[in-house]
């Protein structure tokens, strides 16, 4: 039925900006990982790294199609 491979192609090239979103949250708060370990504050630190490692698979697995 090719009516259903053309709503799954159009599903996935809609959700590709939610990947790109995702890399560049967790960019982001990599960088906000940094300036919380240089300014001393390991709690925030720790919170930030776990919060890009999780948009980081996030975005991984979503690009591999492990989420759909």
């Amino acid at each position: 039925m090719p009516g259903i491979d053309t709503v799954a192609q159009a599903d996935q090239g809609s959700a590709n900006w939610l990947v790109y979103l995702l890399f560049i949250v967790a960019g982001l708060l990599v960088g906000g990982t940094w300036s919380a370990y240089q300014a001393d504050n390991r709690p925030l630190a720790i919170f930030l790294a776990f919060c890009a490692a999780v948009a980081f698979a996030g975005a991984a697995f979503w690009l591999m199609g492990a989420m759909n």
